[in-house]
């Protein structure tokens, strides 16, 4: 069999690259390969529960051709609202978009994985298997699977004896009899620090549960969790945020900081000016959720105080929906911040001698971002994180990273004193992943990585990496000379290590650039951005709806 343009992966990224494609090439042989039952990613049917709830609001979470809506009666929280409706508005989509009478359902695959994929000729073999074996061939190959595929797991000795069953986030919802009140798990374990494992603990609590937090000495420790409220034009505070006035002062790539703003990264009695502002989010949301002085709470709760910063993205970030959360949390959950190091039959034992009792252990410990489809050597020429080969390693980029790191340094002097204590989190011996914008090859232009880059909203991000990639695959973005590229893969890489010192490894984490990095892919695609008044654009928000006439304006733009 062969297509056009083959997908791997039916979440965000890879929906929304379908769509975009087939909106502009309605008759293109386009098939989807999704190795789960159900569509969606993070999103499927299979992996939400009742008290997960999205964390970015209403207008920030949709596709931009259509906005997805939920009941007046639903429970919201400042715009934000169960996750129920998002699984709900992502099967409704591949139903009712069509194209040359096939929907984008009926070109999925589900139940599909792919085993191996290995270049072809001009294009790719692909391996896969469903009910039995079967091969593929296509022209162009967007990887869409994005970095919340391949969960990462806790490892610590387990005694005979032991028989609790132990689950990740993303299996929660197929096993969500467990928070059922009269269910047998009677003592919750969550281990992990991040927002998987705060829903996770509220879940637990909300059910009735006894509720243990493990977060290990050894990891990123507890996540900075924000306040959503929001006040004037903005409906949640992530609105605040995603704006260009809130990210003036970040060091990007994306975007030229204004001569103000560089003399604040620049000159030494400003320094202190520029800290407090930079700091002034962790300040404020830390003293909301009051770790050391909340009234009732159990000896373990300041245990929860972060060392993470919005700013640096130094650990776990996001959003607590729920206004009985802390209180709950504080005076109904034993938190331990120990690695656990063994078991008995029923309790985790911990580095520091004490043992946690538990009849089921859920771990919001993280992903893994690799692509085990591809074989060490494919991986090497395509750019993708790997182990190096030191010679040609220094030949090939150590000096291109040694330079940008120097000037990024020099531009930005704040980033050579990053927070006490973070740690790179991933595989610290691979190269950074050697990705165009964090999505092309420099060697292989009939491949494209979709959802890899960490940006604040995937949504977003999948529609403007849709239309970016459309535009480069028709030929209508062309990327610079090779030695060109290297050079500012190199600088993005080593921004996004000096950026974010501990999720950023990877070399193409652009968390704080929403803005400029949605911006610059669209109009690289030629195309508009922003649908806003000059004078408002500054402090509107990205919403979904920015990019909802861009298929039509690129059918205009590129007509035959």
């Amino acid at each position: 069999m062969d297509v056009d343009v083959a997908v791997i992966g039916a979440g965000l990224s890879g929906i929304a690259f379908a769509r975009f494609y087939l909106d502009t090439h309605p008759k293109a042989r386009l098939i989807i390969f999704e190795k789960d039952a159900k569509i969606g990613g993070v999103w499927s049917e299979d992996r939400i529960f009742e008290t997960f709830w999205v964390q970015s609001p209403l207008r920030m979470t949709s596709f931009a051709d259509v906005a997805l809506r939920i009941p007046q009666d639903a429970p919201r929280a400042h715009d934000t609202f169960e996750a129920k409706y998002v699984t709900q508005y992502l099967e409704e989509y591949v139903d009712n978009h069509i194209y040359n009478g096939e929907s984008l359902r009926s070109r999925i695959r589900t139940n599909t994985d792919v085993k191996s994929v290995e270049k072809k000729g001009d294009g790719w073999l692909l391996h896969v298997n469903a009910t039995q074996p079967w091969s593929l061939y296509c022209d162009k190959l967007a990887v869409a699977s994005g970095i919340t595929s391949i969960p990462n797991m806790p490892t610590f000795p387990q005694s005979p004896q032991w028989k609790v069953p132990i689950l990740h986030h993303r299996d929660l919802g197929s096993h969500e009899h467990i928070l059922n009140p009269d269910s047998t798990y009677k003592k919750i374990t969550v281990i992990g620090g991040g927002k998987s494992a705060v829903d996770m603990v509220y879940a637990g609590l909300k059910a009735g549960k006894t509720v243990n937090w493990i977060i290990r000495s050894s990891g990123e420790g507890p996540g900075i969790f924000m306040d959503p409220a929001a006040t004037g034009r903005y409906r949640h505070a992530a609105e605040a945020g995603a704006t260009k006035k809130a990210s003036a002062l970040s060091p990007s790539y994306f975007n030229t900081l204004s001569a103000p703003v560089l003399s604040l990264h620049q000159t030494d009695s400003e320094r202190a000016s520029l800290e407090e502002k930079l700091y002034a989010a962790d300040n404020r949301f830390k003293a909301w959720a009051n770790y050391r002085a909340r009234e009732g709470a159990l000896p373990g709760f300041r245990d929860l105080e972060p060392k993470a910063s919005f700013f640096w993205s130094s650990g776990p970030v996001g959003v607590i929906q729920h206004q009985d959360f802390w209180d709950l949390v504080s005076k109904n959950v034993n938190v331990y911040r120990s690695d656990p190091c063994g078991t008995t039959s029923n309790a985790i034992v911990l580095e520091d001698g004490r043992e946690v009792p538990s009849d089921i252990v859920l771990c919001g410990t993280g992903w893994n971002s690799s692509y085990p489809f591809f074989a060490p050597e494919e991986a090497s020429r395509l750019g993708l994180p790997h182990q190096p080969d030191t010679s040609t390693e220094k030949e090939g980029w150590g000096d291109l990273m040694k330079t940008a790191d120097s000037d990024i340094l020099k531009t930005f002097p704040i980033l050579g004193h990053p927070p006490l204590g973070a740690k790179p989190i991933g595989e610290t011996s691979l190269t950074p992943a050697r990705l165009y914008y964090g999505i092309a090859s420099l060697s292989d232009s009939s491949i494209l990585f979709l959802g890899r880059a960490r940006v604040s909203n995937n949504f977003r991000v999948a529609d403007a990496q849709a239309i970016w990639a459309t535009a480069f695959w028709d030929g209508h973005i062309s990327l610079p000379s090779v030695d060109e590229a290297k050079r500012q893969v190199a600088y993005m890489n080593a921004l996004s290590r000096r950026r974010y010192p501990s999720r950023g490894f990877d070399g193409i984490n652009f968390h704080a650039d929403l803005v400029y990095y949605t911006d610059k892919l669209v109009s690289e695609a030629g195309l508009l951005s922003h649908r806003k008044g000059w004078w408002d654009d500054p402090e509107e928000p990205c919403l979904a709806s920015d990019f909802r006439d861009c298929a039509e304006d690129y059918r205009i733009k590129y007509k035959d």
